[in-house]
């Protein structure tokens, strides 16, 4: 049977430990939970300790010196990640039709629109489709059937950029470099950190604010 949380003293016990348990779970190592909650409770109670002063900071100098070298490897990945980008973008310039703002940004008109450009505090309405450069598909509101609508504002930088340049019943597809769209965060699992987005967007409508 689970504990029940009674009082203000036991929520913020709790919350306590959930914020005491998130940034354990952030760590690469694996935490045995007994010793763990005797630890707790032994410096809390005042009860005899198992490791001495010396001990404690030789196992956090290693600790320290795992997420170093983690942060490390990470930080390659992300160079690497970055420079195969770089180059990418590089080619996709020279393809035919293709334009490249200050920004980086690049896009290709499939089709002119000939009704009017959405402004940064307007709402427009869209059909698009969002793939990653290997092909994958992570989101579409052409599969769903149905369009989305949203202010111009409120998007990744890419999509911002790029609204502002269409007309209404224009189609664009977009190749949008990391730093415009979700940066080094990526986002959730259908995006990956450092990804490079591809779009093909049409603008419906726009509704002027």
């Amino acid at each position: 049977m689970g504990i029940e949380l009674k009082s203000d003293s036991d929520r913020l016990s709790y919350a306590l430990a959930m914020n005491f348990a998130i940034s354990i779970k952030q760590l690469p190592v694996k935490v045995d939970l007994p010793f763990l909650g005797n630890a707790v409770a032994d410096l809390l109670n005042g009860g005899e300790l198992l490791l001495s002063n010396a001990e404690y900071g030789d196992q956090m100098r290693k600790l320290q010196q795992m997420l170093q070298e983690v942060e490390e490897k990470k930080n390659a990945a992300s160079e690497e990640i970055l420079a195969a980008e770089k180059k990418f973008f590089e080619e996709n310039a020279k393809v035919q039709g293709m334009v490249t703002t200050k920004s980086g940004l690049q896009y290709q008109v499939l089709v002119e629109g000939s009704g009017e450009k959405p402004g940064l505090r307007d709402t427009v309405k869209v059909h698009y489709e969002g793939k990653l450069p290997n092909g994958k598909v992570f989101d579409s509101s052409i599969a769903r059937g149905e369009p989305i609508e949203f202010p111009v504002d409120q998007v990744i930088p890419g999509w911002t950029e790029a609204l502002q340049l269409m007309k209404v019943g224009a189609k664009y597809r977009l190749f949008i470099p990391s730093k415009l769209g979700y940066g080094a965060h990526g986002a959730g699992n259908a995006i990956p950190p450092h990804s490079s987005l591809i779009f093909e967007v049409e603008l419906l409508g726009v509704r002027k604010n």
